[in-house]
This record gives structure tokens, sequence and C-alpha cells, in this order.
């Protein structure tokens, strides 16, 4: 769950976490838009899991995460829920959000429910261990998978 400290941090130790209203967040893109990518490759990589290596180009204003066959990004195994987590990316940050999953979405070990990724990241579903890359064309590599 997303917590809220009794003082803001500072530094290079900040909390990240951010709660978004879903109404707000929709008002502020269009999920069928490409994303303007400022420059930068962003990827979900997974390091741990069935398809480790397999590399996911984030290109897109909303991204779906899931079990579903229709999924951006596909994670089949019974621990990902159907529709397990979204990624949304507003005003050029890119926003890790839990779909009321299961087994929940972790990032750093922390079980959130909407995060602000930032290159580096790991993100636990399920079984699944990734990691989000953000960076200058030729530092992220490997095909587009959404």
């Amino acid at each position: 769950m997303t917590q809220q400290p009794d003082q803001a941090p500072s530094g290079p130790t900040a909390d990240t976490t951010a709660s978004l209203d879903p109404e707000q967040l929709a008002e502020r893109l269009d999920p069928s838009a490409p994303d303007p990518d400022h420059g930068n490759v962003r990827a979900l990589v997974i390091t741990r899991g069935p398809g480790a290596g397999s590399r996911y180009r984030i290109e897109r204003a909303e991204v779906r995460i899931g079990r579903h066959p229709e999924a951006d990004v596909l994670l089949d195994d019974v621990t990902v829920s159907r529709r397990h987590a979204l990624l949304t990316v507003v005003d050029g940050a890119v926003v890790l959000t839990d779909q009321a999953s299961l087994n929940g979405t972790y990032v750093g070990g922390e079980r959130v429910d909407s995060h602000v990724l930032s290159d580096g990241d790991e993100v636990q579903i399920g079984r699944f261990h990734l990691v989000f890359q953000e960076g200058p064309q030729g530092d992220v590599d490997g095909p587009s998978g959404a």
C-alpha cells in the first residue's frame, strides 16, 4: 500500500510513491496515443521468472500488464492476475498502478498501489521480476513488446 510519511523525505532516498486519482489520470491521457518519449526509450525487462531476458518497450501512453491474452505485457502464470497492473505515461513520467490484483504489485520489495518508476526500479508481479529501464536510444536496446 502507498504510505504517507509524516514529513516529505528529500535526497536520493526520497519516496517516489504516488497516489493518483483514476479520474484525474484519465483526463490527462489518451491511451491510444503514442507517448512523446522526450528522446528516451523505456522498457521493462524480465530478469527472473518464465521468459527471463524478454524485453518490452513502452511506446504508448497506456500499457496493460497481466495474464489476459490481450495484455500488452503478457505474464502467463497463475500468480499473475488477468489484469494485474497498468503503466501510464503522464507528463513524461511512467506510473505503475496495481489493478486490484490478488497477489499485489511490488517495487523495490514494497507493495504499491501506484508508483512513479525510475530507471533501474525492480518490479515484482507474481513470480516475475522485471527491471524498468529508461535512457537514450542506444542505452535501452531490444525488440519492441508493448
